[in-house]
C-alpha cells in the first residue's frame, strides 16, 4: 500500500503538532510546582505520553488555578490598591 502525497503530509503535520504539545507540556509541567499539580509529576508524564490526548488532558486538567490576590485591600499608607491604579491611570479627579 503506498501513501498519497497529501496523506504522507497530513501524518508529519500530525506528527509536529504531537510532538509540539507534548514538549509544551513537559515544559509547564516541569516549571510548574508539585502543589499546583493534580496529580504527581511523575504521573502526568507518563500520561503526556498518551497520543495526543495526554498532553491535552494536563493542559486541561493538570494545573490547580492560583490564588488570586485581594486587589481591593490597603497599602501601609492607607491607600487601596484599586483606587492607586485608578489614580495612576487617569490622575487625580
Amino acid at each position: 500500500m503506498q501513501l498519497s502525497l497529501p496523506e504522507i503530509l497530513l501524518i508529519v503535520v500530525g506528527g509536529v503538532v504531537e510532538l509540539g504539545l507534548l514538549v509544551a507540556a513537559w515544559v509547564v509541567l516541569f516549571r510548574t510546582s508539585s502543589e499546583r499539580l493534580t496529580l504527581p509529576k511523575w504521573a502526568w508524564a507518563v500520561i503526556c505520553l498518551v497520543q495526543f490526548v495526554g498532553p491535552i488532558a494536563f493542559f486541561a486538567a493538570g494545573r490547580k488555578p492560583r490564588a488570586v490576590m485581594d486587589v481591593a485591600a490597603p497599602r501601609a499608607d492607607g491607600e487601596a490598591t484599586t483606587q492607586r491604579a485608578l489614580n495612576d491611570l487617569y490622575g487625580d479627579r
